[in-house]
């Protein structure tokens, strides 16, 4: 009964964003408008559903749907073998639901960024639908994971504390990026504003897999360490990209495009390949991880 509710909470939020955000008085700041947005990157005239449409970034498009769909495929696989064990079950539908993110992020980020926020207007807008429903489903995703901490590297009042900080966590965040959307509130549909409310979130499943390791010395756990410390390498590596400007060389003096985006979604694939491999016959409750 409780999954089905969640799955409810869930479904019925993505489509919240769908049918109230109101977004249309939200430009991109600085403001830019649809030939400047298409002059700054690589872009192609595509028939698509009998329509003619404008497809961008198609090398970025290519490498972001990669990530989706890989993304998908392994949760499925921890899905289709939790064999009653709650942790993997759970990671599998943390990595589901991040895959579906990284698919309506790369529709809009991507492919057909210019048709939603620029298409028919003077300027482009700050954000769509799809990206606001990217942060959702991310969301969704990470609360997976909380819960799966909570049954891989907690016990008790443990497991049930970070069961909880996971379900109010989420409903709080899906409240504020609701009401973002819909008032609209610029910081609360923004990637800086979910950082900040949610990236702590990565902290914790750490910190719980860290005095789980401590307190059992298991090697599930040393290998969860493993897989969050890496992940913020990549997040550095992101960064560390972003700011280094090869990017706008590339394209500006070779007419190669691969963007800080790019680099990140590459390094994530990586970061699911070794998931994959550290936790696919690990991965199980801590009563199975004494």
């Amino acid at each position: 009964m409780k999954k089905t509710a969640a799955c409810l909470f869930m479904v019925f939020s993505v489509l919240a964003v769908f049918l109230f955000a109101n977004i249309e008085a939200l430009y991109a700041l600085p403001q830019l408008g649809a030939e400047q947005f298409l002059d700054s990157m690589p872009h192609r005239t595509i028939l698509l559903f009998g329509r003619t449409m404008i497809w961008t970034q198609p090398s970025s498009t290519v490498i972001v749907f990669l990530l989706g769909l890989a993304t998908i495929g392994f949760g499925v696989f921890f899905l289709s073998s939790s064999a009653r064990q709650q942790s993997r079950a759970y990671w599998g539908a943390g990595m589901i639901l991040w895959g579906l993110g990284a698919l309506s992020a790369g529709i809009s980020y991507q492919a057909f960024g210019y048709e939603l926020k620029c298409a028919g207007r003077t300027l482009c807008l700050f954000t769509s639908k799809f990206e606001i429903a990217y942060l959702l489903l991310t969301c969704f995703s990470i609360a997976c994971f909380l819960f799966s901490a909570a049954y891989a590297s907690a016990r008790g009042n443990e497991r049930r504390a970070l069961i909880r900080f996971a379900v109010i966590d989420c409903i709080v965040y899906t409240a504020l990026l609701l009401a973002g959307a819909i008032l609209p509130i610029r910081f609360l549909i923004s990637y800086e504003g979910f950082l900040l409310l949610i990236g702590g979130n990565f902290v914790v499943m750490f910190v719980f897999a860290l005095l789980h390791r401590k307190k059992h010395g298991d090697r599930l756990s040393k290998r969860m360490i493993a897989i969050w410390l890496v992940f913020l390498l990549v997040n550095i590596g992101y960064f560390a990209f972003l700011y280094s400007g090869v990017s706008q060389t590339l394209y500006q003096t070779a007419g190669v495009w691969f963007n800080e985006n790019d680099f990140f979604h590459v390094l994530l694939i990586g970061w699911m390949l070794m998931i994959f491999f550290l936790l696919k016959n690990t991965l199980r409750d801590s009563e199975s991880n004494p």
